[in-house]
């Protein structure tokens, strides 16, 4: 082959390399065990830019952010009994979601909060939810398909836990992703393939509580530089879909608003650390 070849065959392989992970050596918690990744900021375009989402996804509108540092991995049942001991995940169908690698779920935005506050107490370090901006520029690792593995979703299986075959066959009137994933409700935490800044399960296993309240369109009128919703409403915002949604629900852009009282079977959260 000639140097020539040599050349260009390297320029088509770097080419063809998905996102680079912008992550430095994560930053672990002693108290809890947790991991946060640094997150370089920059521009993106936030919104259903693939056309596959609801009218509160749109119009797709550039947000600059910050740096930022996120949980590698959503919180476990494991750290959040750290500060509650007895907390219970539940069940679903006679399925636990107790394991001790297992997503936290059954919690409410407020006792995210709690958790915040405890772990403040106990380090000295402040944490609190993402923005609803910061999670999907976390999420999207610098993509601008549906999901941060591509527009594929017969792909979803290598990267998340979705609702899917495995899923279909306990509840055949589920709409599911035509892959098999293995679990049929949540699986451990870094089960599945990382996105292109080294995050885990940003999309599936669980939806993830952010800090913003829930507006249909409030979040297109925001400041372009690091946003987030803090007027009026009864709802806050959740994202990312869980190990019980099919396609429509499991994608970077998708955003759903709920109780902050409220706490549900793939409803857990991961935290950004502020300092």
């Amino acid at each position: 082959m000639s140097f020539k070849n040599i050349g260009i065959a390297l320029f088509c392989f770097i080419a063809a390399i998905p996102a680079v992970i912008n992550a430095e050596t994560p930053d672990l918690d002693s108290t809890t065990g947790m991991e946060f990744v640094f997150i370089k900021g920059g521009c993106y375009e936030m919104g259903d830019s693939a056309g596959d989402g609801d009218a509160n996804e749109r119009p797709v509108h550039t947000v600059c952010i910050n740096d930022f540092s996120i949980g590698k991995y959503d919180v476990t049942n494991a750290q959040f009994r750290k500060f509650r001991p007895h907390h219970d995940s539940g069940k679903y169908e006679g399925l636990t979601l107790n394991g001790d690698m297992q997503p936290v779920v059954n919690v409410s935005w407020s006792d995210a909060v709690a958790f915040e506050k405890w772990l403040y107490e106990k380090t000295g370090h402040t944490y609190r939810l993402p923005t609803e901006a910061e999670w999907e520029f976390a999420a999207r690792a610098g993509t601008k398909t549906s999901r941060f593995w591509g527009n594929d979703s017969d792909e979803a299986c290598k990267y998340a836990n979705v609702a899917d075959i495995t899923a279909k066959k306990r509840w055949p009137r589920w709409t599911t992703f035509s892959c098999e994933d293995g679990y049929a409700v949540s699986a451990p935490v870094g089960s599945f393939k990382p996105n292109g800044y080294g995050l885990y399960d940003m999309l599936g296993n669980v939806w993830q509580w952010t800090e913003d309240v829930y507006d249909s369109a409030a979040y297109t009128k925001l400041p372009k530089n690091d946003p987030v919703y803090e007027g009026s409403g009864e709802y806050r915002v959740m994202r990312g879909g869980g190990w019980s949604n099919g396609p429509l629900g499991v994608r970077s852009s998708h955003r759903v608003g709920l109780s902050p009282a409220f706490g549900h079977h793939a409803l857990g959260f991961r935290l950004v650390k502020v300092k």
